[in-house]
């Protein structure tokens, strides 16, 4: 006939208690099913004093990205120059927005421009400074900028994925910070 034991031991500052017998080690609480181990968890005194400090999400440098060939730009372009002023103003973010021209656009591109100014303006964000680039692959660029100005969020309208102007999977990994589309 065995003896059960007591058993106690320290992981990582908790201490971990356990009753064992002669077959099957059984909890400090009987378990519904033989065989079944429980095993009860405290933190140490000096865990439950030290508490971590909570993490926010912080953007300082937001890259707003424009694909859209309508000068006076889409719902969905307006709704991402919206989010991006809201965001700057939690967050007192720079904003950074990158207009992509397509090849073969037609048209004044400084309407895109005074339009993207103003939308800004209206939306609550003071100042932003503005690149204007051709499209060679949306993705790649993107990714490039965004490296380039150490971008925290990149900020895109689902349109430019739906039209093919940029590929979400190209994103995820040539984008090296989180990215938010928007519909």
């Amino acid at each position: 006939m065995q003896t059960a034991f007591a058993a106690q031991r320290t992981l990582n500052g908790a201490t971990l208690r356990t009753n064992s017998g002669s077959r099957h080690s059984r909890a400090v609480a009987s378990s519904p099913r033989p065989g079944l181990r429980r095993v009860q968890v405290k933190a140490s005194e000096q865990q439950q004093q030290q508490t971590a400090p909570v993490e926010r999400l912080q953007y300082d440098k937001i890259l707003l990205t424009i694909l859209d060939s309508n000068p006076y730009l889409s719902d969905g372009s307006r709704q991402a120059i919206s989010t991006a002023a809201d965001l700057a103003k939690i967050h007192n973010s720079q904003v950074t927005v990158l207009v992509v021209d397509q090849p073969g656009t037609e048209g004044d591109p400084t309407v895109k421009l005074q339009v993207i100014n103003k939308s800004l303006l209206d939306a609550g964000c003071g100042s932003a400074n503005i690149l204007e680039k051709s499209m060679e692959s949306g993705s790649v660029l993107v990714g490039d900028v965004a490296d380039e100005i150490a971008a925290d969020l990149v900020l895109i309208s689902s349109e430019a994925v739906h039209t093919k102007q940029v590929d979400a999977n190209l994103l995820a990994e040539f984008v090296p910070c989180p990215v938010l589309l928007l519909p």
